[in-house]
């Protein structure tokens, strides 16, 4: 709704006075309303990787006509119109491609707010948990016309997280550093990672899998020194890395901090698969892998489900 079309209301209201308070009020409700999904759309725009994954694993590839520059799978989205990047979006691209709706991450609400206020169809897709997560799916499955894929994608995710807390059942909890970032020197050593906080995505599916967050404190994705990480002494370490061409250069890295016990019992596991860092509906992989990796069959010490030490 234009301003200007807000202004011509509230001078309408002073001029003829209260009589009409209640019926002005509902004329401007109505003109800024959220717009209702469409059903079955039929230009779709996304923005965000898992959001991309998601609308391609219900059958909406077909629909998608805009995605972000962080989108990569499947294949077919590379050669869609980028509108967006990381945080930023081009608004003036995702109007020209006229889609009827627009999904996104349930956090950006700042780019939410800008959508409607260009008069777009906007739903959103909430990755800040795996609950979270899986209740999105059905609503845009049904939002979609593809509930029974939606509910398959579900499934999945439901069975690997069966399994894990099967493989865990009856077993001491290991605590362990989860690292999202860090630069790979190769020079064995490390000066400072990210790693995963207690809230989130990354956290939950640890604690599914059937691990302890080493780190404890406040921060969603805290930066931990070197001295740090030795203090925390976690039993198994999981890095997730760039592509298996960083393998050598990180564990190199890991190998310069021996005595830190996950790595001198050889329980560094690097996961450098591009799905592992999408919270998408390939993530029931990751959740099979960081579990046989806290809990190998072969016993402690095994080999785990990404590449180690």
């Amino acid at each position: 709704m234009s301003t200007r079309l807000v202004n011509i209301l509230v001078l309408v209201l002073f001029l003829v006075g209260l009589p009409l308070t209640v019926m002005a009020h509902s004329a401007i409700s109505a003109l800024t309303a959220p717009r209702p999904v469409p059903v079955a759309p039929k230009r779709v725009v996304s923005l965000a990787p898992s959001v991309t994954e998601t609308l391609f694993a219900l059958g909406q590839g077909g629909t998608v006509v805009g995605v972000t520059g962080y989108c990569r799978f499947p294949p077919e989205v590379l050669d869609l119109p980028k509108v967006a990047g990381f945080t930023d979006i081009n608004y003036e691209a995702v109007l020209r491609l006229r889609p009827d709706l627009v999904v996104l991450p349930v956090d950006k609400t700042a780019n939410l707010h800008e959508l409607g206020r260009l008069g777009l169809t906007t739903m959103t897709l909430d990755t800040r948990d795996l609950t979270g997560y899986m209740a999105s799916l059905v609503t845009l499955g049904e939002a979609t016309g593809s509930l029974r894929l939606a509910e398959g994608v579900v499934g999945r995710l439901e069975g690997s997280i069966a399994a894990a807390g099967r493989r865990a059942q009856g077993q001491a909890r290991p605590r362990v550093l989860f690292s999202v970032m860090h630069s790979y020197q190769g020079f064995g050593y490390i000066a400072e990672i990210t790693a995963v906080g207690q809230d989130g995505f990354f956290s939950q599916m640890l604690d599914l899998a059937g691990g302890i967050n080493v780190y404890q404190g406040p921060l969603s994705f805290p930066k931990l020194s070197r001295e740090a990480i030795m203090t925390l002494n976690p039993d198994v370490i999981v890095d997730l890395i760039q592509g298996t061409e960083q393998s050598d250069l990180a564990l190199a890295d890991w190998r310069g901090l021996g005595n830190v016990k996950a790595v001198a019992d050889g329980r560094v596991f690097l996961f450098s698969d591009e799905s592992d860092t999408v919270p998408g509906p390939r993530i029931y992989r990751t959740i099979d892998k960081l579990s046989r990796s806290l809990f190998p069959e072969e016993g402690p010490g095994g080999q785990g489900g990404g590449a180690g030490l």
